[in-house]
């Protein structure tokens, strides 16, 4: 199991590639059957679970188990903004940190919000984008859903470095990750009827991705609009994400804020969006 994540993300990319129709999105064909398979498990087995789990467990072990999983999201995020050189983000995420692991019992109660420390929306995904690395193919994959081959870190560093990796319990491991699971779920109900409505699931969900993504690079500041149509032939992907323009020394870390703002065109589409159909966590 500790070799599935990154046995599945080789896998992808060793398939046989298509005629994109979205710059990011060479793999087309075979995402889209993995998003249906995806569809069809969430719909069979994790939304009724889900919906199971906000009716009928109590609020405050809703709000506990959501909580811990936030503590440990705050880990990586300080050390993500701490690699981008922002010191106020990464200062305002490490003190939620020692706080909710302390005086919130190992993060089951957020006093750090409380306290005015912002939540911190780093991750090792951004961090690369900070240094110039370009995104890569967007990639669907199966049981967790939609990230780009730069994304695919994030979750690759978390498994390796993650809690499970100082617990050694098959059964702490399946508990985790099927709360982990719901837990998530549980925040992308309201986004099902919006989903639902459109005319292209698939579509709407990877564009409304990408463009969450490389608006979060760029701090809610993107350069320019993410070109997700077909480049012409003297065009380049890479020239048109090349991470931030003026290089990672040049962001001010003490004045960065959480990228939080509004993502361009993307449909009022967030990431959380871009996830729900997946059926999986993010």
């Amino acid at each position: 199991m500790k070799r599935l994540l990154p046995a599945l993300l080789a896998g992808a990319l060793l398939t046989g590639c298509a005629t994109p129709r979205n710059n990011y999105d060479p793999l087309e064909p075979i995402n889209r059957e993995t998003y249906a398979l995806n569809r069809a498990l969430d719909r069979a087995v994790l939304k009724p679970t889900a919906t199971a789990y906000a009716k009928h467990v109590p609020q405050p072990v809703q709000k506990g188990v959501s909580n811990f999983f936030g503590n440990i999201d705050d880990l990586f995020s300080t050390l993500a903004a701490l690699l981008q050189f922002k010191g106020t983000a990464a200062a305002h995420s490490g003190s939620r940190v020692l706080v909710n692991t302390t005086v919130g019992i190992g993060g089951l109660i957020d006093w750090g919000t409380g306290l005015g420390m912002r939540k911190g929306e780093e991750d090792f995904g951004q961090v690369l984008g900070f240094y110039g690395v370009p995104t890569g193919p967007y990639l669907m994959l199966p049981l967790y859903g939609p990230l780009t081959l730069r994304d695919s870190v994030e979750p690759i560093g978390r498994y390796f470095a993650g809690p499970l990796d100082f617990i050694e319990s098959d059964a702490w491991s399946v508990g985790y990750y099927a709360m982990y699971l719901v837990d998530s779920r549980v925040k992308l109900l309201p986004l099902d009827t919006l989903l639902e409505s459109q005319p292209d699931e698939y579509a709407y969900i990877r564009d409304a991705y990408l463009q969450r993504r490389w608006a979060a690079v760029h701090d809610g500041h993107p350069p320019h609009p993410l070109p997700l149509g077909e480049l012409d032939d003297d065009d380049q992907l890479d020239d048109f994400d090349p991470g931030p323009t003026d290089g990672p020394i040049a962001h001010d870390a003490s004045a960065v804020e959480p990228a939080d703002t509004a993502v361009p065109d993307a449909g009022s589409a967030s990431e959380p969006a871009a996830e729900a159909a997946s059926g999986s966590a993010p």
